[in-house]
Parts: structure tokens; sequence; C-alpha cells
């Protein structure tokens, strides 16, 4: 064998070695290439769910919803896992106030004309027992300026609203004698308050939903709460709708997100911890509809609102 011939089957060897080495070399690349896309991407999905945001749009308010998560994270927040958080604007607040009754501002008070004699005055317009609806009952404190037959009717109105929790009944609420109610609404006296919802501590100041019984304090009616201001129809839509919430079974809640809506599970009356006083069961609206889990509840605490 000739230098030309040894020269060429050497050359030939060492191509063969190269091309060998190449496609090992280029198949492992491409498995760690492919093994990279993949873990990136898994990295991508379990980022994207872990945090989601989501819009709902309610007919009634036209108030936007979003859905976030919080990460895990060394931080104390108040914000739960999958926490709704809703806002509205000054204009869709100050429309919230506006109800088919419109005694809100007035908040059915009068003057009382003469000495009554009965402890308690009830309203004469009354509607038959109706077991497809919600029945309650009324009886006002006579000592109070207020008009049993202008609360009969401002109460179903808050309740029937659009707004109302006859969006997560499916059911209208409707005043009936006493004697065949569901449960009652007792406006009274900060004292006679404090009695009936014993054991419950309301010191004057607090009205109360005890066993079936939701009792109204003419103090907070008239007074409002520090953080509504002056804004008393807001007040006491809050107050209706939070005390029928309890009968309802819905526990108080916190709020969810500064500048948020309050929910009115939330003890609004003491505080509204940064969120917006309102007064409509909007959250609870929200989950019944869509099936979203608008918010944790806190531990129930001695009085109410």
């Amino acid at each position: 064998m000739n230098s030309n011939l040894r020269l060429g089957v050497l050359l030939t060897i060492l191509i063969s070695i190269s091309a060998f080495s190449y496609f090992i070399f280029f198949r492992d690349t491409v498995s760690e290439q492919v093994a990279i896309e993949n873990e990136i991407q898994t990295s991508t999905t379990i980022s994207s769910t872990s945090t989601t945001l989501k819009t709902e749009n309610t007919t009634s308010t036209s108030t936007s919803t979003s859905t976030s998560t919080t990460s895990t994270t060394t931080t104390t927040t108040t914000i739960p896992p999958n926490q709704t958080v809703i806002y509205a604007t000054a204009q869709e607040i100050n429309n919230s106030k506006k109800i088919s009754y419109d005694y809100l501002k007035g908040g059915c008070k009068e003057d009382l004309i003469g000495d009554i004699e009965e402890e308690w005055v009830l309203p004469y317009e009354l509607f038959i027992f109706n077991e497809e609806k919600i029945n309650f009952s009324l009886k006002l404190d006579s000592s109070l300026s207020l008009n049993v037959e202008c609360l009969g009717k401002l109460i179903p109105s808050i309740l029937n609203d659009s707004r109302g929790w006859i969006k997560v009944t499916d059911k209208e609420f409707q005043l009936v004698d006493n004697s065949e109610s569901e449960f009652e609404f007792i406006f009274a006296s900060p004292e006679k308050t404090d009695e009936l919802c014993f054991p419950l501590e309301t010191n004057g100041i607090y009205s109360c939903r005890n066993e079936e019984q939701i009792v109204i304090n003419y103090f907070r009616w008239i007074n409002g709460a520090i953080d509504f201001g002056s804004d008393m129809e807001t007040y006491r839509l809050y107050l209706i709708n939070h005390e029928v919430g309890h009968i309802l079974g819905w526990g108080h809640v916190g709020c969810p997100k500064e500048d948020a809506l309050a929910p009115v599970m939330m003890q609004q009356s003491k505080s509204t911890m940064g969120c917006v006083p309102y007064g409509w069961p909007i959250y609870e609206i929200i989950e019944k509809e869509f099936g979203i889990d608008t918010y944790s509840l806190l531990p129930e605490s001695e009085e109410d609102s």
C-alpha cells in the first residue's frame, strides 16, 4: 500500500469519527434543549395559574369585579387566596342609594302624636303567609319617633331590590302577621335593644340578630356610624341587609382590600377598615351566580352591628 492510499484511508477514518462524535453531541444538545424548553413551559404554566385575574360584571351596579391570589410570603396580609375584590365609582355608589320606596334618607321618621298605651306598634298592611316567599313581621317600640307603616314598605323594598337578598334567595320577602312570620324585625330604643339582644353585648349602641329576631337600635338608625359620615341612606341599607344576612346564615367577614367596596357582612358600624361603605350584598350575589368563593369567614363576635 503506497503512501497516498494509506493517507486516503486515514482521512476516511477521521471523517467517520468526527461525524459520529458530532451526532452524539448534537443529540445530547437537542435533548437538553427540549428538557429546558419543557421546564420553562411548566414553570410558565405554574406561574400563570398561581396568580389569576378575572373580571365579572353585574347588571345591577355595573361595578367591576376582579379575582386575584396572593403568593406565599412572610408578609402578613388580610387578603385570603382567591379573594374577590370589588370596586365602584363615586357615581355608582351614589346610584346604589336609589330604591323604589324612596324613604331611606328620612328613615321613616315622624313626630310622636300623643302617648300610646301599648308597648309596641304593629303595621296594618300585611300579606297572607305564603310558603313560596320569605315571611317576616315587624313591630316598633311605641316610644320611638318612627312610622311603622313606612318601615313596613321600606324594608321589603330593600330586600326585594334587584341588588338585594332576593338575588341570593330567589324568593320574595313579604310582611305578614307576627304569628306567621319566619323572622321578625324589631325597632327598639337602646335600652330595649340591650334587653332583647342579651346575651349579645350591644352596649346601647349596636343592633343585633338574636335567634329569629332582628333588633334595630334606634340610636343607630337615626345617627348612623362614623365611617359613613352623613350618608344615612347607605348606612340604613347596610343595617337592614347585614342583619338579614345573619338570618340567612351568613357570618362576619373583613375588608378584602383598601378602597374596595365593603362587604355587607362586614361589621361596618364599627369600622370599614379602609373599605368603602356599601349597603348591598354584592359579594354574596356574585358567589351565588358565578360560584366564586368571595371571602373567608371571620369568627363571630359577641356584639353585632
